[in-house]
């Protein structure tokens, strides 16, 4: 299986990257066309795994929820397809239009944004993907009509998100490095 590695090394890659939990990270970071599909493919590294349904949750309590916590190291840790799968009961039990529901909305799609930028590097044509997710996801975030959210300082990573993506607007293809926007919770 291709390694696809995203630096010479992981220290390098994800230094000063705070963790919000202790769950380990699956052993590869799924890339569609790259991998095996992590739950469809015998050779998946989450095959045979039963989703586990997700109840109703509050985000007051954001500090204590492990799908979300588990979710955003996911995301900093560049496991773009994996993160969205963390986060996709929390969308799925939230209400529907309500703040929670465009929040975890806007980080799924930003994240797949950043998936489609990764897999530009072998089809030019993923771009197109990653402007379309990268505007909806921003325009949810945007929409949840306070400025700190589940401990996210949304107007600072929206400003960050966006000056990382720009570049693709121009068809040029930023990298998935250390200068990756991460979401960096306030406690």
């Amino acid at each position: 299986m291709e390694d696809y590695p995203l630096a010479y090394s992981e220290d390098v890659l994800n230094k000063s990257v705070d963790r919000y939990t202790d769950l380990k990270f699956p052993l590869y970071r799924f890339v569609p066309g790259l991998h095996p599909h992590p739950t469809n493919s015998p050779d998946g590294h989450s095959y045979g795994l039963d989703d586990e349904e997700v109840s109703k949750w509050n985000s007051e309590s954001w500090e204590l929820n492990e799908d979300y916590l588990y979710g955003i190291d996911l995301y900093n840790y560049h496991y773009y397809w994996e993160a969205h799968e963390a986060w996709e009961g929390l969308w799925l039990a939230s209400v529907r239009g309500s703040s929670e529901h465009r929040f975890i909305q806007g980080l799924i799609k930003m994240g797949a944004a950043l998936l489609k930028i990764r897999m530009a590097s072998y089809e030019i044509q993923d771009l197109i993907g990653a402007r379309t997710l990268s505007k909806s996801g921003m325009e949810l975030m945007s929409s949840v009509g306070v400025s700190n959210f589940m401990g996210l300082d949304i107007e600072s990573y929206l400003k960050a998100y966006s000056n990382y993506i720009n570049p693709i607007l121009e068809d040029v293809i930023p990298s998935i490095d250390g200068s990756t926007p991460r979401l960096v919770l306030g406690f």
